[in-house]
């Protein structure tokens, strides 16, 4: 099951005032036999237990029975050892009563959980953020290959199903026939056909490269219509600007990837990717923390919990820094004065409110940047924000 943007909106939704919203992640192996993790979920697991009895953070505290019979699919993860053998670098599951989710993820997790009226979705955002994320669409007459990407990490899409395979097939799928001016030979075993005959030869040529594109285009929208993580694009040169012309998608950085990319495996176009768009993202970061240096002054930017969330909740926020702890700061919102109160514990009332800002800013269009505290521009507070106005 992936985890994207539609997925985060859905579980962010999912609120009950019964505080057994359960919210998993540890760090996992790619390659091994995964008995750390089974640890450290089984561990994670028992305390979990111990929330959903615990009647001060809980309205119905169960009995320790209903808690296991209640966490009955999660503990069943533990006694398959294929499930654990076939990783990620970590691993989030969801649980409630109707539901039960987990996602190998990209993203080094430490060992946390929580039990809420809500999910606890901040550890997720580095995957369906800007920040680090990002695709590698590989194009050439004969193939087209997608990939997505995070800064350590590469992982093949299944696209069969939305493009062409290749540009003979899309001719073939809109039933379009080469020009009787123009035949083709192959320059040899594998090649793409090449054209020769009487007049229109290039701008024909040009124009059915143009409808395969399209097609692409039009299949990876069905796809990534509600993404906007970076986008490169591997090719030969002429072919690069031809794509970008005709592209929906609103995010196509400005690099590429320059050759013949065919017989690359995905290794390789990951450190070419890789190298070329660390700079681009590193830059957004540091603008971003420019800028917040530069607000801060102005009282266009804060650091204070209390008035980040009420300002996240009502859609001020237009940029986030979070560090990448498993801080909680415990508060409730009091909507009819826009504040929050905040509370040394977790009480039967209260939540995250560290967790509410990041959540809240992502879904109203924040750009939300995940970092270590030595990282972040204040680093007195786990929260730095820049406000819209």
């Amino acid at each position: 099951m992936k985890f994207n943007h539609n997925k985060f909106e859905e579980l962010a939704q999912i609120f009950s005032i019964e505080n057994n919203k359960i919210s998993i992640f540890l760090p996992t192996d790619r390659v091994g036999d995964g008995q750390a993790a089974k640890i450290h979920f089984k561990n994670q697991l028992s305390e979990v237990v111990d929330k959903l009895m615990d009647s001060e953070i809980q309205e119905n505290p169960m009995s320790k029975n209903e808690a296991l019979k209640y966490l009955a699919d999660a503990y069943a993860l533990l006694d398959n050892e294929e499930f654990w053998r076939h990783q990620s670098d970590g691993l989030a599951v969801f649980i409630s009563e109707d539901m039960f989710e987990h996602y190998a993820m990209p993203i080094d997790f430490k060992a946390f959980n929580y039990v809420g009226g809500v999910f606890y979705l901040k550890p997720m955002l580095p995957a369906i953020s800007k920040q680090g994320r990002f695709f590698i669409l590989a194009l050439s007459q004969n193939e087209v290959r997608f990939f997505e990407g995070e800064k350590h990490s590469i992982s093949p899409v299944i696209i069969e199903d939305l493009v062409p395979e290749s540009m003979a097939e899309s001719m073939a799928a809109i039933d379009i026939e080469y020009p009787a001016t123009l035949q083709s030979h192959s320059g040899g075993s594998g090649n793409a056909p090449i054209f020769h005959g009487q007049g229109g030869e290039k701008d024909g040529k040009t124009d059915r490269i143009m409808d395969y594109f399209r097609m692409i285009d039009n299949g990876l929208m069905e796809m990534l219509h509600d993404e906007n993580a970076p986008l490169i694009i591997a090719g030969v040169d002429y072919l690069i600007p031809m794509y970008k012309s005709i592209s929906n998608y609103s995010n196509i950085v400005e690099p590429h990837i320059s050759g013949n990319v065919e017989n690359d495996d995905p290794v390789l176009l990951h450190e070419k990717a890789w190298s070329a768009l660390a700079p681009i993202m590193k830059t957004d970061f540091n603008n971003q923390y420019e800028k917040f240096k530069e607000s801060l002054p102005a009282d266009k930017a804060s650091v204070s919990v209390n008035d980040i969330a009420p300002a996240a909740l009502n859609g001020k926020v237009e940029t986030l820094f979070l560090d990448n702890s498993t801080s909680v700061f415990w508060g409730t919102y009091q909507e009819d004065t826009n504040t929050i109160i905040p509370q040394e514990k977790q009480n039967k009332t209260n939540a995250c409110l560290i967790n509410f800002a990041a959540i809240a800013t992502y879904l109203q269009g924040g750009e939300v940047f995940t970092t270590s505290r030595e990282e972040m521009p204040h680093v007195v507070s786990p929260l730095n924000a820049i406000y819209r106005y």
